[in-house]
């Protein structure tokens, strides 16, 4: 059930977790992404905040850029098409399995998924607890509803600082920081899932397919934001001008384990990694079963 919080001139939110609400919305385009300095007071806060950690030279990163003109557009066409084919190389396959059936990752997966992901871009990639510590700064900042928080590190120029570091290994690629900085954080989650279902169940790598693995260890962001461009009304409640639209989509996919709802699957704003994620997870289990399993 949708949930509003609502004082006149300061805040308007709409949580709505429900699968099928999300859907319609995120299908509805009176709801974007232009994050325009609109609404109450923590509303517009809000918006520049989102518009300022999330953009490289001035202009939105992809996955976060408004609707345009054209779905899907030719970034989404292109990255989907550049994530076909196996997953990752052996040798990351290898480090994913050794990690889920042995832990062989003190400090997690965090370092690992940023090479995997950033060497999809840029064949030298090489993630290290620096580039990791910068792209969990900057998920913080885009995700935090904390305005104290966010005007400390627009004085510190901490979370510029570290986007500026990470947009440079992947040679200012807007798509490419995205992915390194702000995608990566959910497969990081997904495979700590799968480690922690190792752990738990020793035979679980012999008798869960790599399928239903993938399944039931995916994470979807826990929350995406849209603005609402005009005055509308829906079952999950009414908006109007500013109204920031929150969906908790990991809520939703737990209730449900549809990838539709992870990736936003048939909405103009789906994700071009749809196909990958879960390619890549069920290999990497499959390889994990192919070696004795350590729990603890």
């Amino acid at each position: 059930m949708a949930r509003r919080l609502k004082l006149a001139g300061l805040i308007d939110l709409l949580w709505v977790e429900q699968p099928g609400e999300i859907l319609e919305l995120a299908r509805d385009q009176r709801l974007d992404r232009e994050f325009l300095s609109s609404g109450p007071w923590l509303n517009r806060w809000l918006a520049r905040g989102i518009r300022r950690h999330l953009q490289l030279d001035g202009h939105p990163l992809p996955p976060v850029a408004p609707i345009g003109d054209e779905r899907p557009n030719a970034t989404q066409t292109t990255l989907a098409r550049h994530l076909e084919g196996p997953p990752c190389s052996q040798a990351d396959l290898e480090a994913l399995a050794a990690y889920l059936a042995r832990g062989d990752a003190p400090d997690g997966p965090g370092v690992l998924v940023q090479g995997i992901i950033g060497r999809r871009f840029n064949g030298d990639y090489r993630a290290n607890p620096q580039s990791y510590q910068d792209a969990c700064l900057l998920d913080r900042a885009a995700r935090t509803l904390n305005p104290w928080r966010q005007w400390r590190w627009r004085r510190s120029g901490d979370v510029d600082q570290a986007r500026a570091r990470l947009a440079e290994k992947v040679q200012r690629d807007a798509t490419a920081l995205h992915a390194t900085a702000i995608a990566l954080h959910n497969l990081v989650a997904a495979l700590e899932r799968m480690r922690q279902l190792v752990v738990e169940h020793p035979h679980a790598l012999a008798r869960i397919t790599p399928a239903a693995a993938a399944s039931r260890c995916l994470v979807a962001p826990e929350t995406v934001l849209r603005q609402a461009r005009t005055h509308g009304n829906h079952g999950a409640g009414s908006f109007a001008p500013g109204t920031l639209a929150l969906f908790r989509l990991e809520t939703a996919r737990a209730r449900s384990l549809r990838h539709d709802i992870a990736f936003l699957t048939h909405t103009w704003s789906h994700c071009p990694a749809a196909a990958w994620v879960p390619r890549l997870l069920s290999e990497a289990w499959r390889k994990a079963g192919e070696r004795p399993a350590q729990g603890g």
